[in-house]
């Protein structure tokens, strides 16, 4: 989509990421009403829709076409084999490798998969085919869809962050060597592996900087959401507090751990970890990180070269909204 605005959903934060004429021209992030979002689900969609009128006409949006990043809760992503030689066949098959996480009804999700490659299993046999594959609820696409057309926007892509990242690199030739992506996020780091373009594998460290605002919050007296304020900021430089310190070396060990894991058994050499979210700001955490790390730590904007002249936009932030518009 030459044209298309992407929106990556947090439970913090809302990325943005406008495309006009295959570039990305503008980002946007902006903090989210207290408990509008929770764990990956909103709350209300009622208030959610009136936030993206306002967004949209506060920030004079014009493109209607948008992508939206699925957040992890929502849906599913496996990659797996599964035998067949039409796409049909493919289709039939595919709910079959989510028979370990989907246990209602199959006909009330939605299933896609982009197809790795294929190995012949002999001549009389169907091609066994290596597949990276997502499911979601179809609920949730409809309540997503009707929400945008409330607001304004035409829901014409929703992905899950992995397929973001895949086109990111396919989009800027990330096909030369292994790739890791570490999303320090609000409720949790994610560590993306990926093979050139191809989807590896995933690590979720169930805690991330909504941990540094609850030593910030009890430290200042003062609720979470004012605390998640005072740490984007380093206000009385709060994020050298000996609790956030503690963090931060937490969450380094549990990262070395999964990179760890990847090197021993069998993935390749990775030549650095690209950081974003929220916690990629915070130069207290990416020491500590570097400190701990046996892989260079280098932000995302390697993957925006044609943006470079863009210094207004903080890539790291809007990554993955920016891989929506590139569906």
């Amino acid at each position: 989509m030459k044209n298309c605005v992407g929106f990556d959903i947090g439970n913090h934060a809302i990325h943005i990421a406008v495309q006009k004429g295959g570039s990305i021209v503008r980002g946007i992030t902006m903090r989210l009403p207290e408990d509008l979002v929770k764990n990956g689900t909103i709350t209300s969609y009622e208030a959610m829709t009136d936030f993206l009128k306002e967004l949209r006409r506060s920030q004079k949006l014009r493109v209607r076409t948008a992508a939206l990043v699925l957040p992890a809760p929502l849906c599913y992503c496996r990659r797996f084999y599964v035998s067949a030689n039409t796409r049909d066949q493919l289709m039939f098959n595919l709910p079959y490798g989510f028979k370990d996480f989907i246990t209602d009804d199959k006909s009330n999700y939605f299933f896609d998969c982009s197809v790795i490659s294929a190995v012949s299993k002999g001549k009389d046999l169907p091609p066994e085919l290596d597949v990276f594959a997502a499911a979601t609820r179809k609920e949730i696409v409809r309540d997503y869809a009707a929400m945008f057309s409330k607001a304004g926007f035409k829901l014409k892509t929703i992905i899950p962050e992995e397929f973001a990242y895949v086109n990111l690199l396919r989009r800027f030739k990330g096909d030369a060597h292994h790739h890791g992506v570490l999303n320090i996020g609000h409720n949790a780091v994610k560590l993306y592996l990926f093979d050139g373009t191809l989807f590896e594998s995933v690590r979720v460290i169930d805690y991330g900087c909504n941990a540094l605002d609850e030593v910030i919050s009890e430290h200042f007296g003062v609720d979470s959401y004012m605390a998640g304020t005072y740490r984007e900021n380093n206000f009385s430089g709060c994020n050298e507090l000996e609790g956030c310190r503690s963090i931060y070396n937490a969450m380094a060990i549990e990262v070395l751990k999964a990179v760890n894991f990847y090197l021993f058994n069998g993935g390749g050499t990775l030549e650095h970890l690209h950081c974003c979210g929220g916690g990629a700001h915070n130069e207290a955490l990416m020491n500590t990180l570097r400190s701990v790390l046996p892989v260079k730590l280098i932000d995302l904007d390697e993957f925006f070269e044609e943006n470079k002249s863009k210094d207004d936009i903080d890539f790291p932030l809007v990554a993955a909204a920016a891989g929506a518009t590139m569906q």
